[in-house]
């Protein structure tokens, strides 16, 4: 079937929810073989549309971040039970995810098949990095397991989870989960800023003793619920940056920022931003979630 010489082609057009302004169409053309195609008038449409976008909560750390780390406590503190053999005692010296132990307490002290613990250590005593003074003893968490049989007077664990090595002797604490905060996060100081005027406090410790931290590691403050810090609030990273020759000095393993002698008075260096993930009383453990710069023990930290 042979078309006609010539015939009317239209194009189709968009039709768009808003106001626009008409354009005159453009004049037909002819493309080969004869045919007139003819555009219909088109709309240029202009759309200003203002979005407010608020951002959601989101988690300030991870289980490991708290389920690795520890808390600080009274010295001597007493446990439910301790770790007194294992299956693998003959090959190994530290234990790990799986492994048997066997531990000193059973029904007789309220145990059962499925309780689960924490495997803790005691560690070093938390010495304030500027005043000096004790702190409480450093607890860390080592792991955890599950009671797998009980008797009597003893019973056989099975660590569920290690967090590094697990060496005999360990101590058991009831297992309690601790949540992960959520907040919304916000620009964090930087130079120029002034200070937020709530309360101050130092890093004390650093997680597995690292001497200079940045983003995603864990730290102890000397900030606790007694200060009105609380899971889930961010504190500002500060030093005053006055000279090395008389800025910090050594304690223990730390090289530890000092605050100006008398009289001297400079603007604050920000070096970043703490979460904080749990409390105690006067202490509370936080990650790092913004750093410009190393941080080190002794640094200053203010509630934002």
């Amino acid at each position: 079937m042979r078309l006609p010489g010539r015939f009317l082609v239209l194009a189709c057009g968009f039709l768009v929810a808003a106001a626009g302004i008409a354009q005159a169409p453009p004049p037909p053309r002819e493309v080969p073989g004869g045919t007139l195609v003819v555009q219909p008038p088109t709309q240029t449409v202009t759309e200003s549309r203002a979005v407010s976008v608020v951002q959601a909560p989101q988690p300030l750390g991870f289980e490991s971040d708290l389920n690795c780390f520890g808390y600080v406590g009274p010295a001597r503190e007493t446990f439910l039970a301790t770790v007194i053999g294992a299956e693998n005692v003959a090959e190994q010296t530290d234990y790990t995810t799986s492994d048997l132990l066997y531990i000193d307490a059973g029904y007789e002290r309220g145990l059962k098949v499925g309780d689960e613990f924490w495997l803790i250590t005691p560690e070093q005593t938390v010495v304030h990095p500027t005043t000096g003074k004790d702190l409480g003893q450093f607890y860390q968490h080592r792991g955890r397991a599950v009671a797998d049989s009980v008797e009597g007077r003893t019973a056989t664990i099975r660590v569920t989870n290690s967090c590094t090595d697990i060496p005999m002797g360990s101590f058991l604490k009831p297992f309690e989960p601790i949540p992960i905060p959520l907040a919304r996060k916000t620009a964090p100081a930087r130079a120029g800023d002034l200070p937020s005027g709530k309360v101050r406090g130092r890093i004390v410790s650093t997680r597995d003793g690292i001497v200079a931290v940045g983003a995603d590691h864990t730290v102890l403050v000397d900030l606790g619920t007694a200060d009105g810090v609380e899971p889930g609030d961010f504190l500002t990273i500060y030093r005053y940056a006055v000279g090395r020759e008389y800025g910090i000095r050594p304690v223990g393993a730390y090289w530890v920022n000092l605050p100006p002698p008398p009289g001297v008075f400079i603007p604050r260096t920000y070096l970043g931003e703490i979460g904080v993930l749990a409390v105690g009383d006067r202490w509370a453990v936080g990650r790092v979630t913004d750093s410009y710069r190393l941080i080190e023990v002794g640094d200053e930290v203010e509630l934002k």
